[in-house]
């Protein structure tokens, strides 16, 4: 069984990746292609790394089981609506994987040669979003822009696992 703390950890990335893309997707091409120095990319470009480097994650995991929709295109970038369900099913088969009898000791061969645990990926995999949804909330504040609140508060708060003060 899946420890709880994990599950609202994967859960809180996914909903993080939905509310930058619901956001994102109210914005207009030029706003998309915006991007500053020290970040991935574009706006656009950095929602699909995103996406695209949890397929990996899970490619590996899964010992190279490719998504149900085909890897995502290298030679440009797909609508939002299509990052969005592609995130969604990247986090329901990361579910269904730590469901099952994952072991986080467990090598996996990584494709670019070498191992790493499972544990180590299930993290990276977490991290990696938390990252660059980072560069994002970066390039809409140079452009003067207030993004989404996508922390793990206003995740708690959303759900209803954190109260606010009564003061």
């Amino acid at each position: 069984m899946t420890d709880a703390a994990l599950l609202t950890a994967l859960r809180h990335n996914t909903w993080a990746n939905l509310e930058v893309l619901r956001f994102c997707a109210g914005l207009t091409p030029e706003n998309l292609e915006w991007t500053v120095p020290g970040t991935y990319g574009s706006i656009h470009g950095t929602l699909q790394h995103i996406v695209g480097a949890e397929q990996g994650y899970l490619f590996t995991l899964t010992g190279g089981e490719l998504p149900p929709a085909g890897p995502l295109p290298t030679d440009g970038l797909v609508p939002l609506d299509e990052l969005r369900a592609r995130a969604v099913t990247s986090a329901e088969r990361l579910e269904r994987i730590l469901g099952g009898d994952f072991d986080a000791t467990k090598h996996f061969r990584l494709r670019r040669g070498g191992t790493a645990t499972g544990g180590v990926l299930v993290s990276q995999y977490l991290h990696h979003g938390s990252d660059h949804r980072a560069h994002i909330g970066t390039i809409l504040g140079a452009h003067g822009l207030a993004g989404p609140s996508y922390d793990v508060w206003a995740y708690g708060f959303e759900r209803g696992d954190v109260t606010p003060n009564p003061a």
